[in-house]
């Protein structure tokens, strides 16, 4: 199954998980109006890739919570599934249009700090 997402670069303390996924597509976001006191104002859009399992979806999305900074988060989908991963080796992962979990999703990403509007990934 083919899964694809979208990290800023600026979110990661570890660049290296890069390597395990394809990016399809890279765009530099200026003067992000929503970037909070710790953020920076430029971000840098890497849009990516990867074929497997749901079993090996969930090690990546491990893997990829490990690399987070605080305050940021990413997220990938597949056919059915929406990942959104947060630091410290936390994701959650819903079916796509469950209203409930994706508030979940988002109450988690907000007591870490990371502000309403950018908790906005698509479904």
């Amino acid at each position: 199954m083919k899964f694809s997402g979208l990290l800023l670069k600026e979110s990661l303390k570890d660049e290296s998980v890069l390597d395990s996924v394809k990016i399809t597509k890279t765009e530099i976001w200026n003067n992000v109006k929503n970037a909070v006191e710790n953020q920076p104002k430029n971000w840098t859009a890497i849009f990516f890739e990867f074929e497997g399992t749901e079993d090996e979806a969930d090690i990546k999305a491990e893997i990829m919570s490990r690399a987070l900074r605080g305050l940021w988060y990413l997220n990938f989908s597949g056919n059915e599934k929406i990942y959104v991963v947060f630091p410290d080796n936390k994701f959650y992962k819903y079916q796509k249009g469950d209203k409930e979990k994706r508030q979940e999703a988002i109450d988690y990403g907000l007591t870490i700090g990371i502000p309403q509007d950018q908790l906005d990934w698509g479904e």
